[in-house]
């Protein structure tokens, strides 16, 4: 509806229709809330049980918060982007619910909690579209590291961790004078046995060290190679860390009994190595950093 002021022709603003629609897409939003609820609030329970619980997911609470931060990160490209709603994104959002219904089916909780990163990509190509949804992909695949793992992996992975800082620290031990004995995954030392449990493979910081990586590799400046280095620099990192972490128990374990080695300074070597392996990542990040150019006179 046109109307006259001053001779010159003025449109009325459909402000009832802007904040009926803006009332529907409320609407619309809390319904998906709900139902989203609904289907996820057993999955949600057991992923913070597991967090509490198992040492090795000990981060998963600090997953979610740093992908909301990358997100946050983009939010002025965010709110440049054009919102294209994509029906395409239903595929998805029915292959995300496949996989939530196998897992509470087959008692496979590993299938329910990687249902939820299928589930945020596919309601964001849905509703958002394909331009916001890839930018938003990073955060998204972020979600994955506070999910579990299947127990036979963490098992063959915990058991080759072990293998690898055993040998090593053995031979770094028995470098430094330590008189080592190996049956298994127990070391004889001159003042008793010492067991190296699943605890100690090293599982925990390699995935802690991994999303750390993941970070600094999304911004990481100077190119895609360099990315994939800081990345994956997190392994050798990890495995080489955990390896001086053994090695430090081992020496206290023959200098000064295994008592004191296996007690406070098991707990606080933990910690202090994966500082270490954290400045190592920093090292590797600054050194593939580009050097600005000198400005030429």
């Amino acid at each position: 509806m046109a109307l006259v002021s001053g001779g010159a022709p003025v449109t009325a603003t459909p402000a009832p229709t802007v904040a009926r629609g803006r009332g529907t897409g409320a609407l619309q939003g809390l319904a998906i809330a709900g139902l989203l609820v609904a289907v996820y609030h057993r999955t949600a329970a057991e992923l913070w049980h597991v967090w509490t619980h198992n040492d090795n997911y000990s981060h998963g609470p600090l997953v979610p918060l740093v992908a909301i931060a990358l997100a946050w990160l983009r939010r002025d490209r965010l709110a440049a982007a054009e919102r294209r709603p994509d029906a395409r994104g239903l595929a998805v959002v029915a292959m995300a619910c496949v996989f939530q219904v196998l897992g509470i089916r087959s008692d496979v909780f590993s299938l329910e909690g990687w249902s939820i990163p299928l589930m945020v990509t596919g309601l964001s190509l849905t509703f958002l579209g394909g331009e916001i949804t890839r930018l938003l992909a990073f955060p998204i695949g972020y979600l994955t590291f506070m999910l579990t793992f299947p127990p036979f992996l963490v098992t063959t992975l915990s058991q080759g961790l072990k293998e690898i800082t055993v040998r090593l620290a053995i031979e770094a031990a028995e470098a430094l004078g330590v008189l080592i004995r190996r049956n298994g995954m127990t070391l004889y030392l001159s003042d008793g046995p010492l067991r190296v449990e699943n605890p100690c493979s090293g599982l925990r910081s390699l995935i802690a060290l991994l999303a750390t990586g993941a970070v600094f590799a999304w911004l990481q400046p100077g190119g895609g190679w360099r990315r994939w280095v800081v990345l994956l620099s997190a392994i050798p990192i990890a495995v080489v860390g955990n390896a001086i972490r053994l090695t430090a128990i081992l020496l206290v374990g023959h200098y000064d009994g295994v008592a004191r080695a296996t007690g406070l300074f098991h707990d606080a070597s933990g910690w202090a190595v994966y500082a270490l392996a954290l400045g190592g990542l920093f090292g590797v990040r600054r050194l593939l950093t580009p050097r600005p150019r000198a400005a030429t006179a």
